[in-house]
This record gives structure tokens, C-alpha cells and sequence, in this order.
């Protein structure tokens, strides 16, 4: 069934950082299971990415879906799958403005064309932001004639080292903590990404156009923060990400593994009790907010949408130095496996063995 809806706001209002009231939570099924989904029909296959990717045109033709769809595949395709509780812990009082975003961030994140659908009992009726989450089926939907590529995850390998700018430009400070000293260059982008790419995720997440950012360079001080040496090592993980709230404001996101008698907190993973803040839900800005080499809120967007595993399998951007091999971790070590219980699918022997006929030649490839 198709619906054509009108396209969330590019612009949609601010949010407030707080969590799930008791009373709410006491009335929910946090069991349930949530599902966001997208029509096959509606997704297009990247082609086959040159070895080396040297120009802007190389990167922006590879991370580009090309017009053949995935036909062989009927139906749709899970992105996303958990206990609603799961999303409730990070969508918070977004409700389903923060579901959205994410359909929008992984299917279409220059256009936000998508509208977010949601199956009730017998037909797709259309969700608002303000709506709540609830344990069901999501489809994010196009409309007809517009194919689109789910956007390619970025895996990181070892550490870059940066130059001081950055810290100067944040008055050596911490964006989280305020801790000075030591304090680490974060990269939002990973520097092995390269220019060319860099540009491209730039050009798809902050500016509407490819031929806005020429010159932005992977090293430049707007693809930086400041962090604390522990919160540098979650975020360069995926494990930490930073959810917009208003401008140069953010709310700190974890989404590491959950241990019985830990806390992460904003000096570390620390023995229960402690009085030390939690990470999680904790505020996040930076120390010059006046200053306009400072990171958009679409980087953030970016690095954002790598965090929760995106059930279906379209491999990370290759960049410099990756092997031939996948070179993933153990799916018990993935730091979003909370909200990735969307394995059940793929452990379904049918399913597994259609997708994979499906997809097997462009799984292999990754720009």
C-alpha cells in the first residue's frame, strides 16, 4: 500500500531533554517490539565504487544510489528493530519526532521526502511528531518514482592525531564536562574518510547542494570537539553520540551495553552507587557558541545515525586503509546490540538466504 504524505518540516521545533515519567513508563508494555521498516521497491543499488576514490565526482557518483532497485527482494526491508523500551530511553519526550528523524537521517537525509507511516491493525496511517511510540510496525514512505540509498555507515580504525586549533578554538573545555586537561581533538568525521567524502556526508547533512563545500577539508577545525579523554573514546566508538536539542545545545546519548551494578557517567563506567551525573541524557554545548568554525548540528546528525545498528546489511564507507576483509567485531561487542534485535530476522534461514541472493553483490562492495 502506498501513501502519499506530505514531508516533515526541514526545521522541525526544539525539544526539551528529559526522560520517561514513572507513571508513563508503569503503563507501557516496554517489552513489546518496535519495527521501522522501508519498501524494497523504494531503495535504490549504489554501483560498484572505484578502487580509489581521488575527486569530488568519484565520491559523489559512489555515494550515490544508482536506478537499479532491489526487485529481487519483495516486500520491505527491517532497519530497525527492539523492545520499545529501547527507543524510549533515547526518543524520550521527542516521542516519535526522534523515530522519525532517524527514518529520515538513514533513507533520505539531503531531502527528508519520507513521510513515517505506522500499521494499525488494517492500514498505514500517517504519524506526527508528537505522537507516541508505540510496540508496532513503522514503514518510513516515499512517494512513487523516487528511489532512494540507505546511507553507508562509517567503522573507525585506530586513533588520528589533531593539531591544537581546536582545543584553542574551545578554550580548552570540554563540550560535556568541562574538564580541561587532558583533553583529546574529537573527529566527528574519521580522517581516513578522506576530502572527497567528507565532502559528500557535509554537503548530505548540512548544505542541500554538492557544489557548496568545495574546499572543506577533513581537517578543518568544524569537523572537530573537544572531549574528555573518556568521552573521546565513546564517541569515536559510536558508543556516545550527541542528539540536537535547540542551537548549540545537544543531549548526550549512550549507547553502550548495559552492565548489572555499573553507571556510565560523565568521568566513566564507575561502580553502583555513585554520585557522580550520568552520561546519558547529560547536556552537551560548546564553550564558544559564537564562534563559526564550530560543528553543525548536521555532523552531529551524521555521526548521530551511526549509533543504533541498522539491521539491514549495507556495509560501512571504505576508506584509506581498510582491508578486503569486513573487519567487523563480534556482534556481541556492538555497542548499539540493544536496539539490533532485528538478528531475529536475519537468523530466519528463508529471509537470510533471500536478502543475501538479493543483495550479495552490492554487500560486498563498499565505497
Amino acid at each position: 500500500m502506498s501513501n502519499s504524505l506530505s514531508s516533515i518540516p526541514l526545521s522541525p521545533p526544539c525539544h526539551p531533554p528529559s526522560g520517561l515519567s514513572d507513571s508513563h513508563a508503569a503503563s507501557v508494555d516496554l517489552t513489546g517490539i518496535l519495527e521501522l521498516r522501508v519498501n524494497s521497491s523504494s531503495v535504490g543499488l549504489y554501483p560498484v565504487p572505484p578502487p580509489t576514490i581521488s575527486n569530488d565526482t568519484l565520491a559523489a557518483t559512489a555515494m550515490t544510489p544508482g536506478t537499479e532497485h532491489l526487485s529481487s527482494y519483495p516486500g520491505s526491508i527491517c532497519l530497525l528493530s527492539g523492545p520499545l523500551g529501547d527507543f524510549l530511553r533515547y526518543s524520550r519526550q521527542e516521542a516519535s519526532k526522534w523515530l522519525i528523524d532517524i527514518a529520515h537521517d538513514i533513507c533520505d537525509p539531503a531531502h527528508l521526502r519520507g513521510s513515517l507511516l505506522i500499521w494499525n491493525e488494517s492500514e498505514w496511517c500517517p504519524v506526527t511528531n508528537t505522537d507516541p511510540l508505540t510496540a508496532s510496525v513503522y514503514r518510513y514512505d516515499v512517494p512513487a518514482g523516487i528511489t532512494i540509498g540507505l546511507s553507508k555507515i562509517s567503522l573507525r580504525e585506530g586513533k588520528s592525531i589533531g593539531t591544537d586549533a581546536v582545543k584553542r578554538r574551545d578554550e580548552e573545555c570540554c563540550w560535556v564536562t568541562g574538564i580541561e586537561y587532558p583533553l583529546a581533538n574529537t573527529h566527528i568525521c574519521p580522517k581516513r574518510m578522506g576530502d572527497h567524502v567528507a565532502r559528500i556526508v557535509f554537503s548530505t547533512f548540512v548544505t542541500s547542494h554538492h557544489d557548496g563545500t568545495p574546499s572543506l577539508s577533513v581537517y578543518d577545525e568544524i569537523c572537530s570537539l573537544s572531549l574528555s579523554m573518556t568521552l573521546d573514546t565513546w564517541f569515536d566508538t559510536y558508543e556516545l553520540g550527541f542528539r540536537f536539542v535547540s542551537p548549540n545545545n545537544y543531549e548526550c546519548h549512550m549507547f553502550s551495553i548495559d552492565i548489572p551494578d555499573r553507571e556510565y557517567t560523565v568521568m566513566g563506567r564507575i561502580r553502583k552507587p555513585t554520585t557522580l551525573p550520568a552520561i546519558h541524557g547529560h547536556p552537551a554545548r560548546p564553550p564558544r557558541s559564537e564562534l563559526s568554525n564550530i560543528p553543525p548540528p548536521g555532523l552531529f546528525r551524521w555521526h548521530y545515525y551511526n549509533l543504533p545498528n541498522i539491521n539491514f546489511p549495507e556495509l560501512p564507507i571504505r576508506m584509506e586503509g581498510d582491508s578486503d576483509d569486513d573487519g567487523t567485531d563480534s556482534e556481541a561487542d556492538w555497542p548499539s546490540k540493544a536496539l539490533d534485535l532485528g538478528r531475529d530476522v536475519e537468523n530466519s534461514k528463508e529471509e537470510g538466504e533471500e536478502r543475501h541472493r538479493a543483495v550479495a553483490e552490492w554487500n560486498s562492495k563498499t565505497v
